[in-house]
């Protein structure tokens, strides 16, 4: 790999004059102004630099020298974001006349806006390697003299940082755990983070793999990672969390039971608490389609999982499977009811299965004596006039997009239903197995570890 070296030119060649000599560079360009450009001829005589092109690698910063120039000609020395932008596109001009090189910039020469221009465009583009030729300074000096050493500057700290401060409190504020990872991995690829950063960032990174699977209901997955990470403090407020969201989906996923998942036994509808959470974080993003589509699928989670858990006193140990209702094991008071909606149904085909839908399994809970089947019948009316602008998006039947306002009702309709629903499902368990929103801070996702 060609190595390119970018330096700051000041008025002693001879820290520039080093650094080429130990880093020997195949290419040097000289960042200089209009009177540091003539020490260009005396570095050149000092080191070889074969592939010189001065119309190509002698960049000139513009200055004012007297009062009589004009407003056009900037004063670029002085001016750090003339310095930065300018760094920036030399390294991608670069890049482009020399593929696959690796760009190396020292900020040792020059005024102080030049090093630091030089130096922050380096730290950003995230590539460049950044050194710094020096020794110790004799006492009233102001350059350097005599020998001295290019040292590379560690700027995994620098990104380390601005990760932890800048980037991850709004990713994890609206829950983009994907954009979290991928900021982390970004950080994790600079080559001198200190051994106590580098552990940060790869525990940093498998939370977020963990939340992101747990995001996208990948809770397998999920597990796999928090398992592995081993860390006594995530229990309570991840893997036994997740544990009963498992739980809850093995009462109805047949893929959970058969591959026996790990799970812990909770109160069964924690799986309508993860679509509540998951709601909410998508309405966080705006996304609010998503989130109405969700709340939907907890109104109907809801109906089966209680079908299948909590009426069984009156139709056997199987409780009732939405899919496939048998008739035969409803209680004989309701039974005639339901061969009428079965025979609707199924256009009068004998023996053929029952399907109910959410309307349906909430009408069942309530001839079944649920008091959720109760409450659903109180609001019926209200519920299914709620239920239309879902119905009316483009991911049920309609092309009409779902907004703050739509989002809004729908959770204070639904989202009120369901909560209640929960709590007496719950009211002998306490609050102590009821699960809470994923962490939205850096301190919250990272305490004890």
């Amino acid at each position: 790999m060609k190595d390119v070296l970018i330096v700051t030119l000041g008025t002693s060649p001879e820290p520039i004059i080093n650094c080429i000599t130990s880093l020997r560079p195949w290419r040097v360009v000289f960042l200089c102004s209009i009177e540091t450009k003539t020490l260009v001829e005396t570095v050149r005589g000092r080191v070889p630099l074969p592939d010189f092109n001065e119309a190509r690698d002698v960049v000139i910063l513009q200055q004012r020298l007297r009062s009589g120039h004009g407003e056009d000609n900037c004063n670029e020395l002085d001016q750090l974001d003339h310095v930065y932008i300018r760094s920036l596109n030399l390294f991608l001009v670069l890049r482009q006349q020399n593929p696959g090189c690796r760009l190396i910039a020292d900020s040792t020469g020059g005024t102080k806006t030049m090093t630091t221009g030089l130096a922050m465009a380096a730290v950003d583009d995230g590539s460049v390697k950044l050194y710094l030729t020096g020794n110790d300074r004799t006492r009233g000096q102001a350059a350097l003299s005599g020998y001295s050493a290019p040292v590379a500057v560690s700027t995994a700290p620098i990104h380390a940082r601005r990760l932890q401060d800048r980037e991850l409190p709004s990713l994890l504020k609206r829950h983009d755990y994907e954009a979290a990872r991928q900021a982390v991995r970004r950080v994790q690829a600079y080559s001198d983070p200190d051994p106590e950063t580098l552990l940060w960032l790869r525990k940093l990174e498998d939370l977020l793999v963990a939340l992101d699977a747990w995001d996208r209901f990948d809770h397998l997955r999920a597990l796999e990672v928090l398992t592995q990470l081993g860390e006594r403090c995530l229990d309570q407020k991840l893997l036994f969390p997740l544990k009963r969201v498992i739980a809850s989906r093995r009462l109805l996923d047949p893929v959970a039971q058969e591959q026996k998942w790990p799970q812990m036994k909770g109160h069964g509808l924690e799986a309508v608490e993860d679509l509540l959470l998951n709601a909410e974080r998508r309405a966080t993003q705006e996304r609010f389609d998503d989130a109405v589509g969700r709340l939907y699928r907890a109104m109907e989670l809801t109906a089966q999982l209680l079908l299948k858990v909590a009426v069984k006193d009156q139709v056997g140990p199987d409780g009732i499977e939405t899919a496939a209702v048998v008739l035969d094991h409803l209680p004989a008071a309701i039974q005639p009811r339901w061969r009428e909606v079965a025979s609707r149904k199924t256009n009068g085909t004998q023996g053929a299965p029952l399907e109910i839908g959410l309307t349906d399994a909430f009408d069942l809970l309530a001839d079944l004596g649920h008091s959720t089947g109760h409450c659903w019948l109180r609001q019926r009316n209200t519920m299914i006039n709620a239920l239309q602008i879902r119905n009316h998006s483009l991911f049920a039947h309609g092309f009409a997009p779902v907004g703050y306002r739509g989002w809004l009702e729908l959770s204070n309709t639904l989202g009120g239903f369901l909560q209640v629903a929960i709590e007496e499902h719950t009211a002998g368990a306490g609050n102590s197995l009821l699960m809470a929103q994923f962490p939205t801070t850096l301190a919250e996702l990272l305490v004890g570890l």
